[in-house]
C-alpha cells in the first residue's frame, strides 16, 4: 500500500529552454508526482515544478526523500539544470508551488502505483551497526578549568580583516571567551560559528583564528569536554575547502583554502597530544589524522593498536584510519557500506568533488554521528 508522509516535497527545476522543462516535467509525471507545472521565467529560461506527496515504500521517509533527490538531481544535471527543494505540509506545499501550465494534477491515490514503481529498484535502508564503544559520551573528570593564555592575540590586525558581519575587531574577544575555559564556552562557540565560520563559509579572519584554536586544543588545562568539541571543529573547518587535505589547493587561495592549510600546518602539534590523551580524545585525534597521511605516518601503529582495543563497530575510526594511511580502496569500502544506512553519507559520496574530498565529507558525517553525544 505504501506510506504517505506527513510532509510533501516541492521542487523547482531551472533549465535553459522549454524542451528541457517539458522533458523534466514528463520525468516527474512518470515518477508519480501529484502536481507538475512548467513555465517560462527570465529571458529564454524555463522552469519545471513538481509536488511529491508520496507514497513511499515504507515509513522511512527521510531515506526515501534522499533517494528521490539523488535520482532527480542526476536526471536534471543531464539537461543542464539545477534543483531547489523544500518541505511543507501538503496544503502549504500546493500553495507555494510556482504557477504555470499544468502538466499533471492528480491525487495521491491516483499516483500510488507509479510512485511505488519509481522506487522498485532502490534498496531500503540497511541496518546501522550498533555502536557500543561509548567514545562519544562526555568525559567527567572533576577538573576545574583555568584560563588558557593566547600568545600573540593582540598582534593580529583584526580590524583590517573581515568576518560574516563586517570588520573582525570583535573576533579576539570571542577567542578570549573561549580561552576563559569556563561556563561561557558554549555561547562563545556559538558566536564563533556565527561571526567567523558562518553557514559553512570562511572569511578573511577565519585562517587567522586557527593558531589560537590550536593553542587551546594543545593546552593541558583546557577542560576535556571543550577539547573534544574543539578537535572535531578543527576537522570541520579544515574540510570546508578540502583542497589542502587532497593535495589540490593551487590557484587562488581563498579564506577556506587558507584555513585548511593552517589546520594542516599545525596538525603535528595537535597529534603530539596522543600520549597524554584520553580515549575519547584519541578517537578524535585519529579523525584529525585523516587530513594528512604524512602527519599521521609516525603514529599509525599506535592508531591501529587503539582501534583494536575499541569494542565493536566503529565506521568513523575505520574510515579515518583508511584515510590516514592513504588507502582509498579501504576508505571506499567503509564509506559505501555506510551509505547503505546513512543518507547523509550517501549524499556526500555523490558530491562533485575528488574522491578523497568525498571521503573526508563522509568521515565528518560519521564522526558527528558516532563521537558526539545526543
Amino acid at each position: 500500500m505504501g506510506f504517505v508522509p506527513e510532509l510533501a516535497a516541492t521542487l523547482v527545476v531551472a533549465v535553459p529552454d522549454e524542451d528541457s522543462a517539458r522533458a523534466v516535467a514528463a520525468f516527474l509525471v512518470e515518477r508519480g508526482y501529484t502536481t507538475v507545472r512548467v513555465a517560462p521565467v527570465r529571458g529564454d529560461s524555463w522552469q519545471a515544478a513538481g509536488l511529491d506527496e508520496g507514497p513511499y515504500p515504507d515509513g522511512d521517509d527521510a531515506w526515501w526523500r534522499t533517494v528521490e533527490e539523488r535520482v532527480v538531481e542526476a536526471a536534471v544535471r543531464e539537461v543542464g539544470g539545477g534543483v531547489m527543494w523544500s518541505l511543507a505540509h501538503p496544503g502549504t506545499a500546493r500553495r507555494i508551488l510556482p504557477a504555470g501550465e499544468a502538466v499533471a494534477d492528480r491525487t495521491v491515490e491516483e499516483v500510488r502505483d507509479a510512485r511505488l514503481a519509481a522506487f522498485a529498484g532502490e534498496p531500503a535502508r540497511s541496518p546501522a551497526p550498533e555502536i557500543v564503544h561509548r567514545l562519544g559520551e562526555p568525559e567527567r573528570t572533576g577538573e576545574l578549568g583555568e584560563p588558557v593564555v593566547l600568545e600573540g592575540l593582540d598582534e593580529v590586525g583584526w580590524a583590517a580583516l573581515t568576518g560574516a558581519y563586517g570588520p573582525a575587531d570583535a573576533v579576539p574577544d570571542i577567542l578570549r571567551r573561549l580561552a576563559a575555559n569556563d561556563e561561557g564556552w558554549d555561547e562563545a562557540a556559538f558566536e564563533y560559528f556565527s561571526a567567523v565560520v558562518h553557514q559553512d563559509t570562511c572569511y578573511d579572519c577565519t585562517p587567522a583564528t586557527v593558531g589560537f584554536l590550536i593553542q587551546m586544543a594543545r593546552s593541558p588545562q583546557l577542560l576535556s569536554a571543550y577539547r573534544l568539541e574543539l578537535l572535531l571543529d578543527l576537522f570541520y573547518i579544515a574540510t570546508l575547502d578540502p583542497g589542502p587535505a587532497c593535495g589540490a589547493d593551487g590557484g587562488h587561495a581563498g579564506p577556506a583554502t587558507r584555513t585548511g592549510r593552517a589546520v594542516l600546518e599545525h596538525l603535528p602539534e595537535v597529534l603530539a597530544r596522543w600520549p597524554d590523551a584520553s580515549p575519547g580524545e584519541r578517537a578524535r585525534l585519529i579523525v584529525l589524522a585523516a587530513l594528512s597521511p604524512d602527519a599521521a605516518a609516525g603514529r599509525m601503529p599506535e592508531f591501529r593498536a587503539f582501534r583494536e582495543r575499541v569494542d565493536g563497530p566503529s565506521p568513523a575510526l575505520d574510515l579515518a584510519l583508511a584515510l590516514a594511511s592513504g588507502d582509498e580502496d579501504a576508505a571506499s569500502g567503509v564509506a559505501l557500506d555506510a551509505a547503505g544506512w546513512d543518507e547523509k553519507v550517501a549524499d556526500r559520496l555523490l558530491d562533485d568533488e575528488p574522491l578523497r574530498a568525498r571521503h573526508l565529507g563522509a568521515l565528518f558525517v560519521l564522526a558527528r554521528r558516532e563521537l558526539v553525544a545526543g
